[in-house]
């Protein structure tokens, strides 16, 4: 099976991915560390596409290259900043993809801020960040409508993966 998992910032794909590659014995590939791999960092990656548009076009060549090259199973997670277009084409292949959902609340719990105040800062501009997920849900609504969603219910990365997996190995894909 040859898995993207989509899903919001923060929604946790990228650690149920890595679990569930493990549980699964496949490989994983999350973009973010790919273009480190390839730039050796994400500042060097913006620099050298500054335009956020460009950074997307490079986002996608570099899936394609893993999905076109890629002849064993494995995972891979999707960044959610892409193009109607994009999503279509990716869509439109002989791979699997489901979304991650959860509440904003939960999500907003999973923010990690680094610092001595981190946790008053972040508890004083939740109301930002409570609304910067809300957009990003709503914003992905349209972009996402044709993958199916797995909703984690503010559960543990554990039973999150147990829910993922029950949900794959319902719908038949895994073998």
């Amino acid at each position: 099976m040859k898995l993207l998992i989509w899903g919001v910032s923060n929604v946790g794909k990228t650690t149920i991915g890595r679990e569930l590659s493990k549980r699964l014995n496949c490989k994983f590939y999350d973009i973010d560390d790919e273009i480190i791999k390839i730039y050796g960092s994400i500042d060097n990656f913006q620099e050298i596409y500054p335009n956020c548009y460009d950074r997307f076009d490079e986002k996608e060549e570099i899936m394609w290259d893993i999905i076109n090259k890629e002849k064993e199973d494995f995972i891979m997670v999707v960044s959610s900043i892409f193009s109607i277009s994009v999503v279509a084409n990716l869509l439109s292949t002989n791979n699997t993809s489901i979304e991650i959902i959860d509440t904003p609340e939960a999500i907003y719990d999973r923010l990690i801020f680094d610092g001595d105040d981190a946790l008053e800062y972040k508890e004083k501009h939740k109301e930002y960040y409570m609304s910067e997920i809300k957009w990003d849900q709503t914003a992905s609504y349209d972009l996402f409508a044709n993958i199916p969603k797995v909703n984690i219910n503010n559960h543990n990365i554990k039973d999150s993966v147990d829910i993922v997996y029950k949900y794959l190995n319902g719908n038949n894909y895994l073998k």
